[in-house]
């Protein structure tokens, strides 16, 4: 099942990728002349805070963590984007049992901007992996630990103003769990590259 969701990605992916390639190919003769697209590829960083959310929240607590973005322009309003990062959570402990879960996020999506300037308004859709690593202890014996690799998604909005954007997303950590792996997310990037 998980095997056939991740070929099924990809191959959308690449479909998404060549339509909007041969799409920029012949509006490109159709620019007038003086409008040249400023950068294909754009490198940034966004910092994140985070919260889980319903049963998720008993056994994590709030985080925090920087994702590195990189964004490949399709279309005018449309962009390939893939962000990998960390998120570090602290202790939620109920009654003397303490528990967290770290992410390692790797995700491929999309990003729609409501103006052909890539200015202002976005919405994004994400899919990919979290390697999760979680953390148990109680009293002073050893913690209990372990890292699992689950398939999630989520959803995004935010503003974008020059090299500038703030965000918000909603995110499930492990799609085979979907409420119980609900996160929202929020922070604020910087595009520091452009290629």
């Amino acid at each position: 099942m998980m095997k056939t969701m991740i070929r099924t990605t990809v191959a959308s992916l690449l479909l998404i990728a060549g339509a909007a390639r041969a799409d920029k190919a012949r509006s490109a003769t159709l620019q007038p002349q003086g409008t040249v697209r400023q950068h294909i590829i754009r490198l940034g960083v966004d910092t994140e805070f985070g919260i889980p959310l319903g049963n998720y929240a008993d056994a994590n607590s709030v985080g925090g963590g920087a994702v590195v973005t990189g964004e490949y322009s399709l279309m005018d309003m449309l962009s390939a984007t893939m962000r990998i990062g960390f998120q570090a959570h602290v202790d939620r402990t109920i009654a003397g049992v303490s528990s967290h879960v770290n992410a390692i996020p790797v995700l491929f999506g999309a990003k729609y901007y409501a103006s052909a300037e890539r200015q202002g308004l976005f919405g994004a859709f994400e899919m990919g992996m979290f390697d999760l690593m979680s953390s148990v202890s109680r009293g002073t014996a050893a913690a209990v630990t372990s890292n699992d690799v689950k398939f999630g998604l989520g959803l995004g909005l935010g503003v974008q103003q020059n090299q500038w954007n703030a965000r918000v997303n909603v995110h499930s950590q492990d799609v085979g769990n979907f409420g119980s792996a609900m996160m929202i997310t929020g922070g604020i990037g910087y595009q520091f590259a452009g290629l």
